[in-house]
């Protein structure tokens, strides 16, 4: 979850509790306009609509969930089987998710923008025939402050068979590498310094994390820099990350100290990093994804404060816990849990954050490990599917990964559960278990839900 959703959450929490109630969007408005070269569907609001569009195939159909958003009482969605429509499907969920599905009558491209209009805004949806040479505004979700002249025609971008989702976003991971330039961390016995070692690791797993699909991940440090460890954190707050992970090798007196650890931020750690945040807010401009406390009253700011650390502990143990799992089947653990400290880089108190402890440099065998490209690339392998087995579950709802999730596949005839894996590359357990499947035999005409490869 991003650093400014999670804020906007918590003060909804804080405004529920003392009373105040927050507006969801409402359509107040469908029309349905059959040009030439297209058919758009408009649908009319009074606020910005918060929305995701994507397409399934087998049968043809197109997706749009409108967040926190309801009907107008008697408004009907309809648009009498105009081509390329057959139908429209719609209905509320139990969490406010207005859910409308638009069955096609073939493949069709789609655009969609959000604009201002004299009555407030609209939500236009652009159906185009496969290979059309329409003209079409070009797709966006930003609002403009002021009216701005109609941007240029461009040709609808075609939509491959995965669903294209316009507004997800990519999950947005800070890799740190360790120490750097003067600081060259702990050393091995056979020379070998803790800042090189880390920083092909956090190569590694950074080129990794590029080829999976709905992550973006980004170094802190690229090359052999010094960097204070406040700087790594005001870089990861910049980046917005919805993952800060610290890379290091641990070194201890004992040289029969061996395995890898994980570590998250300890209750003192967090509690004097609280009290270092509040004394400081004055001066703050962004404490919390862009929410100063310079201008809350001290009971607001600590309630604030302390519900947005409690939330970042939580994600950080729990991705901890799965990356340690991961790191436990390439080579031993030091400890049977996940650690807990007071490091720097893991006080940011809106970004969940992790340390890994790679390995011992200061065991001999241990360094030998972390000199070896294998090793290296396991390690950058094992942190990476921690990752993704966290995220696979927990991905917020605006991000890429949550939406992939959604895909679904009818079965035809001659069609095995192996054959379906193989297409949308992803492991036969993983569509057995996430459809709860008792067999592999399918049914002709069965719905599967397609998930996200979690390996």
């Amino acid at each position: 979850m991003n650093r400014l959703r999670l804020v906007t959450r918590l003060l909804f929490t804080l405004l529920s509790v003392i009373g105040f109630s927050a507006n969801s969007a409402v359509v107040n408005g469908f029309t349905v306009q059959n040009k030439p070269q297209n058919l758009q569907l408009i649908f009319h609001f009074d606020v910005p609509p918060s929305h995701t569009i994507f397409k399934l195939t087998n049968p043809e159909r197109i997706v749009l969930d409108l967040q926190s958003t309801a009907l107008s009482q008697g408004l009907e969605l309809t648009a009498d089987q105009q081509d390329p429509i057959e139908r429209i499907r719609y209905a509320t969920r139990a969490d406010g998710l207005l859910r409308v599905v638009l069955d096609t009558t073939h493949k069709v491209d789609v655009l969609d923008q959000i604009r201002t209009s004299a009555s407030g805004y609209e939500l236009i949806i652009e159906l185009f025939k496969r290979g059309t040479p329409a003209t079409a505004p070009k797709p966006a979700t930003v609002i403009p402050k002021q009216p701005k002249s109609a941007p240029k025609p461009v040709k609808p971008r075609s939509v491959k068979k995965e669903p294209r989702i316009t507004t997800a976003r990519k999950l947005v991971i800070a890799i740190d590498a360790g120490h750097g330039g003067k600081d060259p961390g702990a050393l091995g016995q056979k020379g070998t310094y803790e800042k090189d070692v880390v920083l092909k690791i956090a190569r590694e797993l950074h080129a990794l994390l590029k080829k999976e699909t709905g992550y973006q991940p980004f170094m802190i440090r690229k090359q052999d820099k010094f960097l204070s460890l406040r700087e790594r954190i005001k870089r990861a707050r910049k980046l917005n990350a919805d993952l800060f992970i610290s890379i290091h090798a641990d070194a201890a007196d004992n040289r029969k100290a061996t395995g890898s650890s994980v570590y998250v931020l300890s209750q003192n750690g967090a509690t004097s990093e609280a009290a270092r945040r509040l004394a400081e807010r004055e001066n703050a401009v962004d404490l919390l994804g862009g929410v100063s406390l310079k201008d809350k009253e001290d009971t607001l700011a600590h309630v604030l404060l302390d519900l947005t650390q409690r939330h970042t502990q939580d994600v950080s143990f729990a991705v901890a816990n799965s990356v340690r799992s991961q790191m436990g089947e390439i080579g031993n653990l030091h400890r049977n849990r996940v650690e807990k400290a007071g490091f720097v880089v893991l006080k940011s108190p809106d970004i969940p954050s992790i340390l890994v402890e790679t390995a011992f440099i200061s065991n001999r065998a241990d360094e030998k490990r972390l000199r070896s490209s294998k090793f290296q690339k396991k390690m950058a392998r094992s942190i990476l599917s921690g990752i993704k087995r966290y995220f696979y579950q927990h991905a917020a709802d605006d991000t890429l990964i949550a939406q992939l999730r959604k895909r679904e596949h009818i079965i035809r005839s001659g069609e095995t559960l192996s054959g379906i894996a193989s297409r949308y590359k992803v492991r036969i357990a993983s569509l057995r278990q996430f459809n709860k499947l008792s067999s592999d035999l399918l049914k002709i005409g069965q719905i599967l839900k397609i998930p996200v490869s979690d390996t």
